[in-house]
């Protein structure tokens, strides 16, 4: 098996076809210059107090100096490629989308409650941000990505000025200031020296990896870490910024941080802190530090509760009774930023996260309540979304109760029957398979409104993923969504037969689906083909399919491997999916089958730089053959035997045959 870029492989579990996780990459990075000129907005350093709406009215008191702030991608391992990630900010009335919402129904909650709630959401769109995720495949398992995106902050000249003017008076200046100095000021009995010492920290460590080394060769970390619990909440601050960007990329004092029990401590600050700004620094660390995977056992065990109970449950669920309601919608964009990072972590973590009271319902009900408000493409969506594919890895292994009101009953309970083994077929024989199919004729189980873990597999939940992908204009989240939709029919299993029925036949996903796998974002068209593959697996589904989507595969296939992103698992997906539907209606078939694609099959058969997609293609032209009703049509395009039938067909073809 190729090493699938840029994850790590994991064992294949039998010939079960399952998919992997993904997070986006930091494809196209700009030149840190460019960054701050595109991307900076200025914030004022300011305790904010609630209003009596809930929404956030600024404080006239604080200190007036403003930080820049921005979001960037950053890779932890693998040098992935870089993304262009350019955040605007701008204000948004969202009432007329939201009467629009609940005209049609689709809203959860009262008006009064929701409109109350989408004055916090955010209102940060992204433009320019195509960010790459890295895909799942459908024919191998695969464990979550290594890969994480970070954030870190950065003083702005006018910023730094002010500091200058301000630090003790006029006594101290940072303009001949060293790090050296700026470290011994940590340690300072002065609160001023010491919010000067962060702040110069903070500034030189934001474009420069140098300075991140030599603060950790200085010993600086310890004492910012110890500056967390400061009783000045300036000093805090500043701390936690300039924490935020030294462990941004940087493994060793990531691990540092943690060793001097920094993560404690910022949870700590979290938690007490009514300062706006202070809790924007202290998600962006933990979202920066939870991209470490040596980081992510305790981050689960303390960050993951902390979180969810104190920005993600109060931010998507307004009670007028909490004291919690105040979450800038920055500070809740770093938490769901930190969470997507952790959800990527093995299974022992990632069942913690399902089990964690609130945080599948919150992470849906903020989703939902944005496809309601037709603002698909708010940023959290994005985190949100890739947490909620993350925690679909392997489900139906995992939690296999979610699916049990999908199989049918066994011997003992009511309307069970025997399991046959005795006779012509086993129970793993496709007659028997097809008759342990989910019945679609018969009503979808209603289990009412679902709650937790049970949300992942919900018809609700897979409508919600729909219609992102027919509203939103962000690969990234179309692809989370359609990574979500692949996982929950990536197994053999009862459970993702009635997932890929519910999907095709209830749902009409096909017409969601189908337009991606021309995208020309080659990540989300694997994922895409993934997807596809999956369900056509699903032989009661392969005529409507065979109508509905071969035209296009076909279409993919004959155009070459370019247009398929030179993507070996892209390439073996459609061949075996045109394979499967190409022998549910020879009708259709006749159609498709022209030269041009049986030219770039036989190609493909013989393309050794593709070792999934030439056996794909093999397999395919085998079958071509095999097909009597195609023997015909295939000699009108005068075409013989031994195009189809040859040593490298055969040899595909008993290699299945010897598997199965």
């Amino acid at each position: 098996m190729m090493a699938p870029e840029p994850l790590r492989s994991a064992m294949s579990i039998g010939n079960t076809e399952d998919t992997s996780l993904a997070l986006p990459s930091d494809n196209k990075l700009r030149s840190g210059q460019q960054r701050v000129l595109d991307q900076v907005y200025t914030i004022k350093r300011s305790k904010s107090k609630q209003g009596k709406n809930g929404s956030l009215s600024p404080s006239p008191t604080g200190t007036a100096q403003s930080l820049a702030v921005f979001a960037e991608f950053g890779s932890f391992k693998f040098a992935p490629s870089k993304a262009n990630g350019t955040f605007s900010h701008s204000n948004s009335n969202v009432s007329t989308g939201f009467n629009k919402a609940r005209a049609k129904g689709q809203t959860l909650q009262s008006q009064q409650t929701l409109q109350s709630r989408v004055s916090r959401h955010s209102t940060h769109s992204m433009t320019n941000g195509n960010v790459n995720m890295t895909s799942s495949q459908t024919r191998f398992m695969r464990p979550p990505s290594a890969q994480s995106h970070e954030n870190k902050i950065s003083v702005t000249k006018t910023a730094k000025t002010e500091l200058q003017q301000s630090m003790v008076n006029g006594a101290l200046s940072t303009s001949d200031l060293t790090l050296k100095e700026a470290v011994e000021f940590l340690s300072h009995p002065e609160e001023n020296y010491q919010q000067c010492g962060a702040s110069f920290i903070q500034h030189s460590t934001f474009k420069e990896e140098r300075p991140k080394q030599e603060v950790l060769r200085l010993g600086g970390i310890p004492p910012l870490v110890t500056l967390l619990r400061s009783p000045n909440p300036a000093v805090s601050q500043s701390a936690s910024a300039a924490l935020r960007n030294l462990v941004f990329r940087d493994q060793a004092n990531k691990l540092e941080v943690q060793h001097c029990g920094g993560i404690a401590k910022a949870l700590q600050l979290l938690k007490e802190t009514e300062s706006t700004e202070t809790q924007k620094q202290i998600t962006g660390l933990l979202w920066n530090l939870s991209s470490a995977d040596e980081l992510k056992e305790e981050l689960i065990a303390t960050a993951l509760p902390m979180l969810t109970e104190n920005v993600v449950v109060p931010f998507t669920c307004w009670s007028d009774n909490s004291a919690n309601n105040n979450i800038h919608p920055d500070v809740f964009y770093s938490a769901t930023g930190c969470l997507r990072n952790l959800s990527c972590a093995q299974q022992k973590e990632r069942q913690a996260m399902r089990d964690c009271r609130g945080l599948i319902d919150s992470l849906m009900s903020y989703v939902q309540s944005c496809v309601a408000e037709d603002n698909p493409d708010d940023k959290s969506v994005e985190n949100c979304a890739c947490i909620l594919h993350n925690l679909t890895y392997q489900l139906e292994t995992e939690s296999p109760e979610c699916f049990a009101k999908y199989n049918p009953p066994t011997e003992g309970q009511p309307g069970g029957k025997k399991s046959p083994t005795i006779g012509c077929f086993s129970p793993k024989s496709s007659k028997v398979q097809k008759e342990l199919m989910f019945d679609m004729s018969r009503s979808l189980p209603e289990d009412g409104a679902p709650s937790g873990v049970k949300w992942l597999c919900h018809l609700k939940a897979m409508q919600t993923y729909l219609s992102l992908l027919g509203s939103s204009q962000k690969d990234a989240t179309l692809e989370a969504c359609c990574g979500a939709l692949q996982n929950l029919t990536a197994s053999k299993g009862l459970g993702s037969s009635a997932m890929s029925q519910i999907l095709v036949q209830k749902l009409g996903a096909l017409q969601y689906v189908s337009p991606l796998i021309q995208s020309p974002n080659r990540s989300l068209q694997k994922t895409t083909m993934s997807l596809v593959g999956n369900l056509s697996r699903t032989s009661s589904l392969q005529t409507s399919m065979a109508r509905q989507i071969l035209p296009e595969i076909t279409t993919l296939l004959s155009s070459g491997t370019r247009e398929m992103g030179n993507s070996d698992d892209t390439i073996a997906s459609a061949c075996n999916t045109v394979r499967s539907l190409m022998s549910a209606d020879a009708e259709v078939s006749k159609k498709v089958l022209n030269n041009e694609l049986v030219s770039s099959v036989a190609d493909l058969s013989e393309n050794g730089s593709f070792p999934k997609g030439s056996k794909a293609a093999s397999l395919l032209l085998y079958s071509l053959w095999n097909e009597k009703s195609l023997q015909g049509p295939l000699k009108k395009l005068g075409m013989g035997k031994s195009i189809f039938v040859n040593d490298i067909t055969t040899a595909a073809h008993k290699s299945v045959q010897v598997i199965e």
